[in-house]
């Protein structure tokens, strides 16, 4: 969870960001096409699914985007991937800029999202409001899905601990079933009648075949800050990858990125 110190921070540095984009991106004429490597949190799928096409068609860059948990990222970073953009949680993101993986004043806030319940469509309707509708939803459900904490997704570490704190543990472990992080709604559609699925707002929004039941209780819920980086040895942002940048903080972008449940400050 961002704490407020933590976002004044990360504020700070979103204006430094965008000084750097405002100087790759004005000097000069337009940018050749090129392609721009992507290392994202797997949060964000199902937003690039739906503005890529635009961004490409408008730019001439090609996106080539990898998903990964946000555990993932870290380590992937750690090993040396180099990609032109890194979008993880803004833990993250911290954490390699603290270990001079990522440029720090490279940092720009994407948007936040909560962790929610998703169900197949025809599941006949009930709420989550409560702590304790939350517990009756997870004790009659058949089956449970979330991303296996060990896979260091935000999501699924932040359920388990839920699950843990509530004393449900044992209870549930029979029924539970671990997602790779990304999936946990398809996994839970394929489970059919009975299943319920806990993951990110984002990974739920729209998806055919799925009802959401509606967002954790507040007293449960836990938001994960989006964070966009630049690594460290690229040192500012080429111009494809702040045009990138740009468009992510564009109205075509912010209405999908709202429109799948995630929060834009």
């Amino acid at each position: 969870m961002t704490r407020p110190t933590q976002a004044k921070s990360i504020a700070a540095r979103t204006v430094a960001a965008s000084v750097l984009l405002a100087a790759s991106l004005g000097n000069g004429g337009p940018a050749s096409a090129a392609d721009i490597n992507v290392l994202s949190a797997a949060a964000m799928q199902s937003v690039f699914k739906e503005i890529v096409g635009d961004f490409q068609r408008t730019t001439g860059h090609r996106l080539v985007i990898r998903y990964a948990t946000m555990g993932s990222i870290t380590e992937r970073l750690r090993r040396g991937e180099d990609p032109d953009l890194v979008i993880g949680s803004t833990q993250s993101i911290s954490t390699l800029v603290q270990e001079g993986k990522i440029s720090r004043d490279s940092q720009v806030a994407i948007c936040k999202t909560g962790v929610g319940m998703v169900v197949p469509a025809g599941t006949p309707k009930f709420e989550i409001a409560s702590v304790d509708d939350f517990k009756r939803a997870l004790r009659g459900a058949r089956t449970i899905v979330y991303a296996d904490p060990a896979g260091g997704g935000a999501a699924g570490i932040h359920v388990a601990r839920v699950i843990e704190s509530l004393g449900l543990a044992d209870e549930l472990k029979a029924k539970t079933k671990f997602g790779a992080g990304g999936d946990v709604t398809e996994v839970t559609l394929a489970e059919g009648s009975g299943a319920l699925g806990l993951t990110q707002i984002s990974e739920i929004a729209g998806k055919r075949g799925a009802d959401f039941v509606g967002p954790l209780p507040g007293e449960l819920q836990n938001y994960t800050g989006v964070t966009a980086g630049i690594p460290s040895d690229h040192d500012i942002p080429s111009r494809p990858v702040a045009s990138f940048l740009r468009y992510l903080q564009g109205p075509k972008a912010v209405a999908v990125i709202k429109a799948k449940g995630m929060e834009v400050d």
